[in-house]
């Protein structure tokens, strides 16, 4: 009888082995497709939690963040040209209007402009074209001057598609006031068809290109040589005995600073001035559309340096900003020498 329930349980065991077998199979199988279910909802979970609230106004805030370089720079490294830029010192030469000598040569193509200056002093070159090729690489070289890089300014320019751009080219440093003969230069067989030069342009740049910011007491200097000199005579006299913003005998002509504070609050403003004349000239200080006023001392020297203080100003946010010493009227044969503007935080 024993003989009869051995396959039998044989049999059974087998089929109990081979269930078993299947289910752990199946398990197997099904396992990693969970685990794979449980990440992708644990993803799509991670997803909605991280997903803007409001995607038109994130997408609206972020094309905002980037208006000031337009979208046809997004992703440019060529630096953005200030909106606002004055006009005052700024030397050109349009060629619309007054035709450059163009000189086809062998292996290049030659634009000679005749330029002239009114003061010595640090440029930026500043060429406006039009660009038919997807790039092109120039050379300008300013007779009279020393490139801030040394040498012959070279730069890469963008296509255009025909369209007018303007790009600053590189700086020079303009020895003296008067004539300047200035050549720009591209590869040969160019021509008009896929190149035109519309104008050549000195724009005034502070002569260091130290990035101004406060120290370690929140006190910032804002020294004569780190001003840009929007003007046809006011300059930055470098002579040791000088170091100061010299030769202010025009109303028109001011100073500005560009700076970073990173500490927002009240500042008070002084300015280090001199003057030999009589003093009496008013000047105004701009920072944004606040403006402060003080009326220049007689120190008994241009050199002579005397703290006068101007008011307070109030920053609101870390930023970068700009501010302006401008005359408002000329008392004498000229406004005043300044050495430096300080801001000092208050509280």
């Amino acid at each position: 009888m024993h003989f009869f329930r051995l396959p039998l349980l044989l049999a059974l065991g087998l089929s109990l082995s081979v269930s078993t077998l299947r289910a752990e199979k199946k398990e197997a199988e099904e396992k990693p497709a969970a685990e794979a279910a449980a990440t992708v909802k644990e993803g799509d979970k991670k997803m909605e939690e991280e997903a803007p609230k409001d995607p038109l106004a994130e997408a609206e805030a972020l094309l905002k963040a980037h208006a000031e370089s337009g979208l046809g720079d997004f992703g440019s490294t060529e630096p953005l040209q200030r909106k606002d830029m004055p006009e005052r010192g700024i030397v050109a030469f349009n060629v619309d209007e007054n035709k450059a000598v163009f000189s086809p040569m062998a292996h290049w193509e030659q634009y000679n402009i005749p330029m002239e200056t009114k003061r010595w002093g640090r440029y930026k070159v500043r060429v406006t074209y039009s660009l038919k090729a997807p790039a092109l690489g120039v050379q300008v070289k300013v007779a009279g001057s020393s490139a801030g890089s040394g040498g012959t300014l070279k730069k890469q320019i963008k296509g255009t598609s025909g369209a007018k751009n303007s790009t600053f080219v590189g700086d020079v440093y303009v020895k003296e006031a008067g004539p300047l003969f200035v050549a720009l230069y591209t590869p040969g067989g160019m021509g008009f068809s896929n190149f035109y030069l519309h104008e050549v342009a000195l724009v005034p740049a502070p002569e260091s290109e130290d990035e101004l910011a406060p120290a370690e007491n929140g006190c910032l200097e804002l020294l004569a040589k780190d001003a840009t000199t929007w003007s046809e005579n006011m300059r930055y006299e470098p002579k040791a005995e000088k170091n100061c913003l010299g030769f202010w005998t025009e109303k028109d002509d001011f100073a500005e600073w560009e700076f970073t504070v990173t500490k927002p609050g009240k500042y008070a403003v002084t300015v280090h001035q001199g003057c030999g004349a009589g003093g009496g000239s008013k000047v105004a200080v701009m920072l944004g559309e606040q403006k402060l006023n003080f009326t220049v001392k007689d120190t008994g020297g241009f050199q002579k340096w005397a703290p006068v203080k101007a008011g307070e100003v109030t920053i609101t946010e870390p930023g970068t900003y700009r501010l302006a010493v401008k005359p408002e009227t000329k008392n004498g044969k000229a406004i005043m020498d300044v050495q430096k503007v300080v801001l000092e935080p208050l509280g």
